[in-house]
């Protein structure tokens, strides 16, 4: 049996990984930093996996020293570590690529057999901070000598649920006139295709998205009509927004970086190859299934 370590396994992908690569029948290991996490489903609809773990490490991938032989006796290592915000004095350079490359390392003393890297799409072109990080560690993979897949999705579901939160306040915020197209892809989906990518692909850089090609106004109309809102639109223009980067770098680098990103996100195009079978009306009304029953 193949043994299999998530390095994140507590946020929205890092679960569906557990869940998939469990199914394929490998034994999984995770490092989370808080293990309390796994026993419950996460904000976005992933699902608690805490029965289908086998082994659990708790350690920060920014403290070499809390991971040391994290790696022993693992086959491949996927890693979905990276920061969704800041928080406190870390920065997308300590955890997206200092921590990826201390758990690099830790896999290369462990003579791991292949590492799998989870990106952005069109990373390698992006301008920020964020996508920057994580393009360095991508460059010292590849130079490693270790057998590597980097995956690049196009964004995922739980991304997407910040227009219907949006929707459900009563407008939606749209950067330019919201004609730009994506296909974002659910986490259960996108961790299928890693799972069957280690099979069958070495040394690849795969990009991918779901199954259906949405403009953003019409993700927008979808989270609208799933609230049962009427739909109201801001668009903000792109022009505007460049104009006020260069002080959110001034005031606040952190704020910059997130800012910078989302302005990427969203005057470019993602489409990547269709794959998956999850429509994102059918997430969005799960949520709100969801949130309704809890009250």
């Amino acid at each position: 049996m193949q043994k299999v370590l998530v390095a994140g396994a507590s946020g929205y992908l890092g679960r569906y990984l557990v869940q998939a690569f469990k199914q394929k029948g490998y034994e999984v290991r995770v490092l989370v930093r808080n293990k309390q996490k796994l026993m419950m489903s996460g904000p976005f609809l992933e699902p608690a996996v805490s029965d289908l773990i086998d082994e659990v490490v708790v350690g920060d991938v920014t403290d070499p020293n809390s991971i040391m032989g994290v790696c022993r006796g693992i086959d491949i290592v996927c890693s979905t570590i990276g920061l969704t915000r800041q928080k406190g004095s870390l920065t997308f350079h300590h955890v997206d690529y200092l921590g990826n490359l201390h758990l690099l390392e830790e896999a290369q003393k462990a003579n791991v057999r292949k590492f799998m890297y989870i990106h952005v799409y069109k990373g390698d072109e992006m301008n920020n901070p964020i996508a920057e990080a994580k393009q360095r560690f991508v460059k010292d993979l590849k130079n490693s000598g270790m057998n590597f897949i980097i995956v690049k999705p196009t964004g995922y579901f739980s991304d997407m649920s910040e227009f219907l939160k949006m929707a459900q306040k009563g407008r939606v915020v749209l950067i330019g006139d919201g004609m730009k197209q994506m296909n974002p892809i659910h986490g259960a989906d996108l961790a299928q295709f890693c799972v069957d990518s280690v099979l069958h692909h070495d040394q690849k850089e795969l990009e991918i998205g779901g199954p259906n090609v949405y403009r953003h106004v019409e993700i927008a109309a979808i989270a609208f009509q799933v609230s049962h809102k009427k739909q109201k639109l801001l668009h903000i223009p792109v022009a505007l927004l460049k104009a006020l980067i260069p002080f959110f770098r001034i005031f606040s680098r952190k704020q910059y970086a997130l800012v910078k990103f989302f302005l990427d996100g969203m005057t470019e195009e993602a489409v990547a190859p269709l794959y998956g079978n999850h429509d994102l009306k059918t997430y969005f009304k799960e949520i709100v299934e969801h949130v309704h029953n809890k009250r």
